[in-house]
C-alpha cells in the first residue's frame, strides 16, 4: 500500500518544498502591494494558466463541473484562497518569514487531527508518531530549546494570523475530500483560485485595500515564483496528489 502510494507522498513533499518560498517571497512583497491585492492578482494569473491549459487539454467540455462540485469549489476558496492567503500576507507584515515558515509545519499535523474528527480517517501509532514529532520540533525550533522561553512564550499578532491561516487551510484540504472523484485537479485549483482571486479583488475594493506601493524588476521576479511555482505548480500538484492518498496524508 506504502510503495503504492509513494509517488503521491513525494509530489505532496515536492508541494510543500515550494510552497516553503511563499513565506519568503510574501515578506518581501509586503512591501510592494497590500496583501489583498497579492492574493488577488497571484490567483488571477494561477487561473488564468490554468483554464488556458484545460481548454488546449481537453477543450470546453474539460471546464463543466457538477453542481455540488461547483458549490463546494466555492467554500474551498473562500477558506483556502481568499482566507488562508490574505492571513499569511498580512501576517507577514508583523512576524519573519522564518516565524510563519515554523508555524506553517504544523498544517500537515492540524489536517490530519481535523480528518479524524470530522471524515473518520484512522491514523496509525506511528501517524500520531509523527504528528507528535512534528509538533515538538516546530515549538522547540521557536523557543529555541529553552523551557523558560516556552513557559513565557507570547504570540505576536503576525503568528496568530499565520497560525488561523493553517487552520483554514487544513479545512480546505477536509473539504476537498467531499468533491466527486472524477474532478481533476486542474480544475480544482483553476476555479478555486479564480473564485479566492474575485473575493479578494471584491474585499479590497470595498476597503479600499488594493494598493501598489512600488514594483521592481525583484519584486516581479518574486511575484513570478509566488504565482507560477508555489500557485499553479504546488497547488496543482497537492490537489492531485490528496485525491490519491486522502487527507490525513
Amino acid at each position: 500500500m506504502l510503495n503504492g502510494k509513494l509517488k503521491y507522498y513525494l509530489i505532496l513533499l515536492l508541494a510543500c518544498f515550494i510552497w516553503g518560498a511563499t513565506p519568503l517571497c510574501g515578506r518581501v512583497l509586503k512591501d510592494s502591494m497590500s496583501p489583498m491585492l497579492i492574493t488577488a492578482a497571484r490567483f488571477y494569473v494561477v487561473a488564468l494558466i490554468l483554464f488556458a491549459l484545460i481548454l488546449i487539454l481537453h477543450g470546453k467540455r474539460g471546464l463543466l463541473v457538477s453542481g455540488h462540485d461547483l458549490k463546494i469549489l466555492l467554500i474551498m476558496s473562500v477558506v483556502g484562497i481568499f482566507l488562508h492567503n490574505s492571513l499569511l500576507f498580512e501576517g507577514l507584515r508583523f512576524t519573519p518569514a522564518s516565524n510563519a515558515a515554523i508555524i506553517e509545519s504544523i498544517g500537515p499535523s492540524v489536517t490530519s487531527i481535523l480528518a479524524f474528527f470530522f471524515i473518520g480517517e484512522r491514523l496509525s501509532s506511528s501517524g500520531w508518531l509523527g504528528i507528535f514529532i512534528s509538533c515538538f520540533g516546530a515549538i522547540f525550533i521557536v523557543c529555541k530549546g529553552s523551557i523558560s522561553t516556552l513557559v513565557n512564550f507570547e504570540f505576536n499578532i503576525g503568528e496568530l494570523l499565520v497560525l488561523v491561516c493553517e487552520i483554514m487551510w487544513s479545512v480546505y484540504v477536509i473539504i476537498s475530500w467531499r468533491l466527486s472523484s472524477n474532478i481533476s485537479a486542474l480544475v480544482v485549483t483553476a476555479y478555486t483560485g479564480l473564485f479566492g482571486a474575485t473575493l479578494c479583488l471584491i474585499t479590497g475594493l470595498c476597503m479600499g485595500a488594493l494598493e501598489v506601493y512600488r514594483f521592481t524588476l525583484s519584486d516581479a521576479w518574486y511575484f513570478f515564483v509566488l504565482s507560477v511555482f508555489a500557485g499553479v505548480v504546488s497547488f496543482a500538484s497537492w490537489n492531485y496528489a490528496i485525491s490519491r492518498v486522502g487527507a490525513s496524508m
